[in-house]
């Protein structure tokens, strides 16, 4: 049996990799990681920087690992999901058999000089929506969009307030999905990844937006599922 471990996109919770788990061979045991201050852990206090975040993570993973492992993450799922491996080698585990990144540039790319993290409840949520940081499930629902927009604003802070230190290759192969709509996430930024990984990038096209997951758990189950059982 082997451990997929699911990190979410900006705002996400537990739930945001639901639909992959009936997509993936009987091999895969599909486990969903939840960052503090949202879902289940609810009661937890926001944490609003990359690195309580992926201690977080990483003491989560260790916690459950039962052997061998692999992670996957979108947007910023993907850009901690990286780092976490980092912090779970440094923590003496095996490195996992490999990491799947959607919707992400590589964490090497330039950084945007226009920060959104303290900006008014309505511009925050405007930028963020022009970004396309919004699923669809959650525009429209003035409840929901309330509910999310402490728990975004603090992952926007985390992500805007990190500096990226560039590190040696990963000796993990990586699977870079994306959306040929995604408006900000281009190729050449979908290609910065090769430079966290000793293996060649692998890079799966998909024909949609920036959560083009949503329409496509079938093919990305086959291609998790097909990458794991020849790996």
């Amino acid at each position: 049996m082997t451990q997929l471990f699911s990190l979410p996109y900006a705002g996400g919770n537990a739930y945001a990799f639901l639909g992959l788990g009936k997509h993936v061979d009987d091999f895969i045991r599909t486990v969903p990681l939840e960052p503090p201050g949202r879902g289940r852990r609810g009661q937890e206090p926001l944490l609003t920087s990359i690195e309580a975040i992926t201690e977080d993570l990483a003491n989560l993973i260790h916690a459950r690992l039962e052997g061998p492992y692999a992670l996957i993450g979108h947007s910023l799922g993907a850009y901690l999901a990286n780092l976490v491996i980092r912090r779970l080698i440094r923590m003496g585990v095996e490195p996992p058999r490999h990491l799947f990144v959607s919707g992400a540039a590589g964490p090497t790319r330039p950084k945007k000089k226009k920060l959104i993290h303290d900006l008014s409840k309505e511009a925050f949520l405007a930028e963020v929506s022009q970004y396309g940081g919004l699923p669809r499930e959650v525009l429209g629902h003035q409840e929901l969009i309330d509910y999310f927009e402490p728990i975004l604003r603090a992952d926007f802070q985390a992500v805007e307030t990190h500096h990226y230190q560039p590190s040696d290759p990963l000796p993990v192969p990586i699977t870079a999905l994306t959306g040929a709509r995604d408006a900000i996430v281009t190729l050449d930024l979908v290609r910065l990844w090769q430079a966290e990984t000793r293996h060649p990038l692998i890079i799966e096209h998909f024909p949609g937006d920036h959560f083009f997951i949503f329409e496509e758990w079938p093919r990305i189950g086959e291609i998790v599922s097909k990458t794991l059982l020849e790996g």
